[in-house]
């Protein structure tokens, strides 16, 4: 049977994510545009002012002279990567991230540090750290360029905003190939506010019926940026980080109306939990759940009661299908609770739309929990 990613199951996601973004990042609008001129890249918009491509010249010669050192293997040293945090201007990017599990790979050093650049027009991207934790590959990105690209109307404000035309492979062949049979897998692009790096970020779809990712491989990064006539090629190493990640799989499946929610799968480790529900409808389609506004979210709870804070998320359904599985990331678990809780939700939207969020007193889109189709999962006695 033909397959295709749910569209309306990405923006949904996508809502979450918006709900759960702090104040200080702008998703709203940003991102609803980039989901309606590419709907497979999706991307998050920091709220920060206009801002040039310049770096403090002193930072960039003292990084030139680091990077040289390591030009030979691409990788860095742990001393050159200490070096290079140093540097005014040139933290870590996973360090920056708003992204807690990227925190956490930094400071366990579940990452790998590299040098791997292109450089085109005295515009230079390199990729600079990369981190595999076997449920998503997450690539650090930082951009250097000449003090007169700075201020000028023409310039992209941001790294997220110069990029386009970007395509990935994995081992010379087409990221999508991993994918399930009409689908595709999707791209999330998130910037760093107040500096000209990003973290670049994609999931495989073997839950959803495609190929897993090798431990290790070797990823072709290929972009224009905006400005520069010659295209940008990085070939960066990618190999797995994490170790002895926790598996479980439930089978919990919980029934509302004609709702059926099954939770397939839950993913453990330093960097990402990752939730893997299957969703039936009796008497409807995926799509026309979507179309009448009635989108399910999914929150999750430790046993403390503690929200995890959510990350990303995709989903794929039968064309005309009812069933829908999607892989919901959030933030790793500080410690192995006795339990996780997924309590999915609805969207409440203003009266007489299905496209207005009602929002609450902390500028969040409100929701509606579906106590019916809770579900608790044991985890540390499966441990």
């Amino acid at each position: 049977m033909n397959r295709t990613v749910i569209e309306d199951s990405e923006l949904g996601r996508l809502e979450q994510m918006i709900r759960d973004t702090p104040a200080e990042i702008d998703l709203t609008r940003g991102v609803m545009d980039r989901y309606d001129q590419k709907r497979r890249q999706v991307s998050r918009e920091a709220a920060s002012g206009r801002r040039g491509w310049r770096k403090p010249a002193a930072a960039v010669a003292a990084a030139v002279l680091i990077m040289a050192t390591a030009a030979g293997t691409g990788l860095i040293s742990p001393a050159a990567a200490e070096a290079l945090r140093q540097i005014p201007g040139m933290e870590r990017v996973f360090q920056l991230a708003g992204d807690l599990g990227l925190r956490a790979a930094d400071e366990q050093g579940l990452y790998n540090s590299l040098v791997v650049s292109d450089t085109h027009g005295g515009v230079s991207v390199a990729a600079t750290a990369v981190a595999f934790d076997g449920i998503r590959v997450s690539v650090g990105l930082e951009l250097t360029a000449p003090a007169s690209a700075s201020g000028a109307e023409s310039q992209p404000e941001s790294l997220q905003e110069a990029m386009t035309d970007v395509e990935l492979s994995v081992n010379g062949q087409p990221l999508n190939d991993y994918a399930p049979y009409g689908s595709s897998i999707g791209l999330f692009l998130f910037p760093i506010p107040d500096s000209d790096k990003l973290v670049l970020e994609f999931s495989d779809l073997r839950n959803q019926g495609g190929q897993a990712f090798p431990q290790q491989f070797a990823l072709g990064l290929h972009f224009k940026m905006v400005g520069v006539e010659e295209p940008f090629l990085l070939d960066i190493p990618v190999e797995l980080n994490t170790r002895d990640n926790l598996v479980l799989a439930p089978a919990a499946a919980q029934h509302y109306g004609n709702i059926t929610m099954q939770v397939d799968k839950v993913e453990l480790t330093p960097v990402t939990t990752n939730i893997t529900t299957r969703l039936e409808l009796d008497g409807m389609t995926i799509s026309e759940m979507h179309s009448s506004g009635g989108s399910i979210g999914y929150d999750l709870f430790d046993d403390q009661g503690n929200k995890i804070p959510m990350l990303s998320g995709n989903g794929t359904s039968a064309t005309g299908g009812n069933v829908l599985i999607e892989d919901s990331r959030f933030a790793p678990l500080a410690s192995v609770p006795q339990s996780i809780t997924i309590k999915p939700y609805h969207f409440v939207y203003k009266a007489n739309s299905i496209s207005e969020f009602q929002l609450d007193a902390q500028g969040k889109v409100k929701v509606e929990y579906i106590p019916e189709l809770e579900a608790t999962v044991p985890v540390a006695a499966a441990k």
